[in-house]
C-alpha cells in the first residue's frame, strides 16, 4: 500500500526502432481490491510513483517485476542486446548509463529512457521529459 515516508517520481520511456512503447496504467495496482504496491503507475504517461512506508532504495527491476515484463542486464522483454542486431541502451537524464537495468536506482525526478534498435543502429537519447508540463 502507499506510504508517506518516501514519495518520489520518475519518468520511464521505452522506444523500439523509434516507436514509443506505452508504459501501462495501474502497474502495481490491484484494481479489484484497491491495493497498491509502493512502486506503481496511475496512467500511461510513464510516470513511476514511489510511495513507501519506509525510506528505502527502489530499483527499476522492482517495477518490471510488478509489470510482469522480463528485465535483465541489457534485456527488456524479448529484446536482448547483441542478439540479431538488437542494441539496448539506457539513458538517465540524457546520459547513457552502464548500470545493469534491474539494479538501476530510482531517484526523484529521474528521466529514464530505454532505447532499443533492431537493425544494429546506435540508439540515441530522446528529448528530455518535461516535468513542468506533467505537473
Amino acid at each position: 500500500m502507499e506510504g508517506t515516508a518516501l514519495h518520489t517520481h520518475q519518468h520511464l520511456s521505452i522506444t523500439i526502432d523509434g516507436v514509443p512503447v506505452t508504459v501501462p496504467a495501474n502497474i502495481g495496482v490491484d484494481t479489484q481490491s484497491g491495493g497498491m504496491s509502493a512502486l506503481h503507475t496511475h496512467d500511461t504517461a510513464g510516470i513511476i510513483h514511489v510511495e513507501s512506508a519506509k525510506a528505502e532504495s527502489f530499483v527499476l527491476g522492482q517495477l518490471f517485476t510488478e509489470w510482469g515484463v522480463a528485465l535483465e542486464d541489457r534485456q527488456v522483454g524479448g529484446y536482448v542486446n547483441g542478439r540479431d542486431g538488437t542494441v539496448v541502451r539506457v539513458f538517465v537524464n540524457n546520459e547513457q548509463t552502464s548500470t545493469p537495468l534491474p539494479k538501476l536506482r530510482l531517484e526523484d525526478r529521474d528521466d529514464i529512457a530505454i532505447v532499443i534498435t533492431t537493425d544494429g543502429a546506435t540508439p540515441t537519447a530522446p528529448a528530455p521529459f518535461d516535468w513542468a508540463a506533467a505537473e
